[in-house]
């Protein structure tokens, strides 16, 4: 890539979770996300303890197998700042705080969500004001479309905007773009992980798994059955 190029993309892509553990499939989406969106970087915010999804792994070993992951890449980024915050999750305090951080640079920020996410806004926290503090990326990993309710289609007409406009403001656009189908994903790699060696298990998990992270989970002896 040109340093012209490069130097025309900005804005920071979030892209939440609780990466237990993380895998291709994330490292796909955030590709994809920067290319699409003309996105400078991707920040993956690691949620400690979301309200809505139960955690298995320690937030430490998570942190470290996003590292493994995304080393070498200079783009994609490590934040910790749910990690560092007490009580539960919620991605409105994390987009307010990460406002404040930046002062008043209005760099833009682009909250990454799946189909499933955008179908289930309503229950999120002070969802109708997510746009003050950051925009909205919703991808489709070429599934089959959700039902999502009229009143969040009606709240994001007069916001959306082609994905590559998505950074033209600091906030206040949604925009829909599309990824290739991976099928990896955090629960069927636990599940195997978890069930005896197999030649399929392990060619599945290969595949599936970053280098780095599938060392590091062997290393430390993660998802395997308690004895």
């Amino acid at each position: 890539m040109s340093q012209d190029a490069f130097e025309a993309r900005k804005g920071i892509g979030l892209l939440g979770g609780t990466f237990d553990p993380i895998h291709q499939g994330h490292l796909a989406l955030a590709a994809s996300a920067l290319e699409q969106l003309k996105l400078q970087q991707i920040d993956f915010l690691l949620a400690p303890r979301p309200w809505q999804k139960s955690v298995l792994t320690s937030v430490t070993d998570r942190a470290r197998m996003i590292e493994q992951a995304i080393r070498g890449n200079p783009r994609l980024k490590l934040n910790l700042t749910e990690v560092f915050r007490p009580g539960l999750t919620y991605t409105i305090d994390t987009l307010k705080a990460l406002r404040e951080k930046l002062g008043g640079n209005p760099v833009p920020l682009v909250l990454l969500m799946g189909q499933d996410q955008w179908a289930n806004l309503k229950t999120w926290k002070s969802w109708q004001a997510l746009t003050d503090y950051a925009n909205l990326a919703v991808f489709n990993r070429g599934k089959k479309r959700l039902s999502v309710p009229q009143e969040i289609t009606s709240w994001a007409e007069g916001k959306t905007v082609p994905p590559d406009l998505i950074t033209a403001s600091p906030s206040g656009s949604v925009c829909f773009f599309q990824m290739a189908p991976h099928e990896a994903n955090s629960s069927e790699i636990r599940k195997l992980l978890a069930e005896p060696a197999s030649l399929q298990n392990a060619i599945k998990l290969e595949s599936w798994l970053p280098h780095g992270v599938a060392l590091y989970i062997n290393q430390h002896g993660l998802y395997r059955p308690k004895h």
